[in-house]
């Protein structure tokens, strides 16, 4: 088996599905795909989402990454808590019925764990994970500059 190849079309596969997904409407018309990616990437922080760190993740300016923020607050797909710390620090968070409905977005995702865990063993699953676990980690050094 040929890594690099498998690797590429890999990627090739999964940006072929994100743009026909981002040229589909989804949930309603008011929810884009930039929607849909800010609500994936707030919902995988796990409430450690503010928008400096959304902005400084995807090299954007805070002010558009607010709009937007503010965009979906005013939807009522994300919520802002104050950090009881930090009055000046806001954590934002997918609101359930949204994180219930922006799924399908990813909805073959299902399918992939469906058929990996139907047809490989818990340990080849747990190191395909782990696997996983360094292709996220190089990607976010990437994101972060470098930084691990």
């Amino acid at each position: 088996m040929d890594l690099r190849k498998a690797l590429d079309t890999f990627y090739y596969s999964s940006a072929l599905c994100d743009l026909k997904l981002m040229n589909k409407k989804f949930v309603d018309e008011n929810i884009t795909y930039n929607s849909l990616l800010y609500l994936e990437l707030i919902y995988t922080m796990n409430g450690k989402c503010t928008a400096s760190k959304i902005a400084e993740m995807l090299n954007v300016s805070k002010p558009a990454v607010t709009l937007k923020i503010n965009e979906l607050i005013k939807q009522g797909l994300v919520t802002k808590t104050n950090d009881p710390d930090d009055k000046r620090k806001n954590y934002l968070f997918v609101n359930e019925e949204a994180a219930k409905q922006y799924k399908i977005f990813r909805r073959q995702d299902n399918e992939v764990i469906k058929r990996i865990t139907d047809k490989y063993s818990d340990k080849d699953v747990q190191n395909f994970c782990e696997m996983l676990n360094i292709m996220s980690e190089i990607n976010f050094e990437e994101i972060n500059g470098g930084e691990k």
